[in-house]
């Protein structure tokens, strides 16, 4: 009753109503009474009697201590116990860890609203949209300190599982879940990966070779890889990936390291379930030399459009003629779209007259298709109902990486590039690797549910 007669009196002012700060207004009102009840809920969670972490000896009550959090409903002050071990083994804040709060002053859901705006943007654009959209402040540097610590924590994770993956099989630890379910057996699954440059700071650089005019490097490469499942087609017969079935993997390492994360992620995606494996990518030795080392039994197949891009080099290099380069492409291409390989080597070869480096670019180019006959069978692949074209990771470099590493005025710092990777992958992929993070593991919650 009194919210219609303010509304009332509103009206009958006459003036101009600013409904969003009235709305806003109320948020504020709602979200202050939201912030008291969530801090006296957290008092409540400190146990009446905790024991010792390392001892179980019952701990000594030191003091009562405040603090200020910040949570998404505000920020204020709590007040929770502090204890000390009568065995030596240190002072506890039970309730802190309980909460999430130990060496912070934010709540485990800020910090989640923090990373995965982070995730996707600046961090001064985090700060900024945190403060205007939820109403709580998080100064840029604050944002970059706790995505980089989630980005940190989560590639820690990422290194246990690959250290797994290095062990014999029988000596393997059983992988975590986290991923979308095994689809159907009629599915198949698909591995992608390539490579991009992200700008880094000088430091980072210094004695690295690049395509600079004086040799010298602006970038280094993020290898970044996808796994995604795919069972059904279009109705044009065209395959089409699952829907949220795709996770990604990446940094900056050498392909060795990042051969053995790929195989990582492969296996906890139980890859083995599926009936059908598929790597795809470019023409990078790096690329099929991971293939050949983790995935000795999958179907190799060389981007399509990969392919297309060499030969449609090799024909304007061949023929300056438009109306020969238009006769040679057409022919040319249907034997690539075939698959017949061996017989556009042939071709390739066959030409007379060319000068020196001419005959060279021939070489080069015969040599590449005839050397990766076999993953080029693209009319047996589609036959088969598989994809052809390295879209997924393709698409990944732009979005996963570039979108948020290579904004206007950014340079990276090799710590602060793979935090924000480990932190954007995990935000992008099918699992709950981010959200899991924040979830606190306290010592004290046993206590309290007994």
């Amino acid at each position: 009753m009194r919210y219609s007669l303010r509304a009332q009196r509103l009206l009958a002012a006459g003036g101009q109503l600013d409904i969003r700060a009235i709305e806003k207004g109320f948020r504020d009102a709602a979200l202050r009474d939201g912030d008291d009840a969530f801090r006296q809920f957290l008092t409540m969670l400190e146990p009446v009697a905790p024991a010792c972490p390392e001892c179980q000896a019952l701990l000594g009550m030191v003091s009562m201590r405040t603090k200020t959090v910040v949570s998404l409903m505000g920020s204020g002050i709590l007040e929770r116990g502090y204890y000390e071990c009568p065995n030596g083994h240190g002072h506890f804040i039970p309730c802190d860890d309980i909460a999430g709060l130990a060496g912070s002053s934010f709540t485990p859901g800020v910090k989640l609203a923090v990373s995965k705006l982070a995730s996707a943007g600046s961090f001064e654009w985090t700060s900024e949209t945190l403060a205007e959209v939820a109403g709580v402040y998080v100064s840029p540097k604050g944002a970059q300190r706790i995505s980089e610590e989630a980005g940190e924590a989560i590639e820690t994770k990422n290194k246990g599982r690959i250290g797994n993956a290095m062990q014999p099989e029988s000596a393997r630890g059983s992988g975590d879940g986290g991923v979308a379910p095994i689809l159907p057996i009629a599915s198949t699954i698909y591995i992608e990966y390539d490579g991009t440059g992200i700008p880094m700071t000088r430091k980072e650089l210094d004695g690295r070779s690049g395509k600079q005019v004086d040799g010298s490097a602006k970038t280094r490469e993020v290898k970044l890889g996808c796994i995604f499942t795919q069972t059904a087609f279009d109705e044009e017969g065209q395959p089409i990936r699952d829907n949220k079935s795709t996770s990604y993997v990446g940094a900056i390492e050498n392909a060795e390291s990042f051969g053995w994360r790929l195989f990582a992620e492969a296996s906890r995606r139980n890859i083995g379930a599926y009936r059908r494996l598929v790597v795809l990518g470019d023409g990078a030795k790096w690329i099929w030399g991971i293939a050949d080392l983790h995935f000795p039994d999958a179907v190799q197949i060389i981007d399509l459009y990969h392919a297309k891009e060499h030969l449609h080099g090799l024909i304007r290099a061949l023929f300056p003629n438009q109306e020969s380069q238009d006769k040679v492409t057409e022919e040319w291409m249907e034997l690539l779209d075939a698959g017949k390989i061996e017989e556009l080597a042939t071709k390739m070869c066959a030409i007379d007259g060319l000068n020196e480096e001419q005959s060279e670019k021939v070489s080069t180019e015969s040599n590449y298709f005839s050397s990766n006959a076999d993953r080029m069978r693209y009319k047996k692949f589609k036959d088969k109902g598989l994809f052809v074209g390295s879209g997924v990771i393709e698409a990944g470099c732009k979005t996963v990486i570039g979108r948020r590493l290579k904004q206007s005025g950014m340079f990276w710092s090799l710590y602060g590039a793979n935090a924000i990777i480990a932190l954007r992958c995990a935000d992008l992929s099918c699992n709950e690797d981010l959200h899991d993070h924040f979830e606190p593991e306290s010592r004290f919650m046993r206590q309290n549910a007994s």
